[in-house]
């Protein structure tokens, strides 16, 4: 089971993006509590509107639950799952809605919190939550019986190897407006990267496919994709650590007078 999430404000995107029955072949309001309106864009109106009252800017948490392609829960379980996860980021009681989004037989679900205690007008602080995404999915899979899938951060599972780093929210979201999936994007870079012998023959096929190797001025070597947009190079190739993959691509910024910064 896969869990991230993060505190949003961008409430008009997110009601597009819940909402879009288009990417989905079924979109279902799951549970709206605590509010009176009765659909995803009212239900963060109304959060919004509650959250004039206090200073917080990220109003509403957003989790994305998302089970193992092969693996089903029960409705239950998905209670237990956001109750349980609700408890551990300290938002138990808080107005909430639940989206469900079905697409080739695969099911996941988006939970929207209030972030403002509504009796004192302040607003939850959302401390280190992706341990708590980690630890919540480790403690669901125990007890369901779910496939363990490793944690990104090494929680419960500090003898192993450290998984590969998923795309960032954001990254994902940003690749729903420029229409480059930053998975899909993963796995083709890592494909070049693995066919080239030398870091010039891996420039130029990056190039060949469209794509601009950089030198960020404090994210290291990066990546240009073809909508525009800069992605840290060591985060879109599986299996190799940034130290690594700098010193292979010494070789290509010596080689190459034009390699851009």
């Amino acid at each position: 089971m896969i869990i991230n999430g993060g505190s949003r404000r961008n409430a008009r995107f997110f009601a597009q993006h819940l909402s879009k029955a288009e990417e989905h072949e079924h979109v279902t309001v799951c549970e709206i509590r605590n509010l009176a309106a009765r659909n995803i864009a009212d239900a963060l109106r109304e959060m919004e509107a509650i959250a004039i009252g206090s200073q917080c800017k990220n109003f509403f948490y957003h989790a994305n639950i998302n089970p193992s392609h092969d693996e089903t829960l029960t409705a239950e379980q998905w209670r237990i799952t956001v109750d349980t996860l609700e408890k551990n980021l300290g938002l138990s009681g808080h107005a909430r809605f639940i989206v469900e989004h079905r697409k080739k037989g695969r099911t996941h679900r988006h939970v929207i919190w209030l972030r403002i205690n509504v009796y004192t007008m302040r607003a939850v602080k959302m401390t280190d939550d992706y341990e708590k995404h980690q630890a919540t999915a480790r403690q669901l899979e125990t007890e369901f019986g779910l496939r363990a899938v490793p944690s990104i951060l090494g929680i419960a599972r500090p003898d192993g190897p450290r998984p590969s780093r998923r795309a960032k929210p954001w990254e994902t979201f940003r690749g729903h407006s420029s229409g480059v999936d930053p998975h899909l994007m993963k796995r083709e870079i890592t494909a070049l990267y693995l066919e080239s012998i030398h870091a010039p023959a891996f420039a130029a096929r990056l190039a060949a496919s469209g794509y601009g190797l950089v030198r960020g001025n404090r994210q290291g070597f990066c990546v240009v994709d073809k909508a525009g947009q800069l992605h840290s190079l060591p985060r879109r190739i599986d299996g190799v650590d940034a130290a690594t993959l700098a010193a292979f691509l010494e070789n290509a910024v010596s080689s190459n007078p034009a390699f851009g910064a």
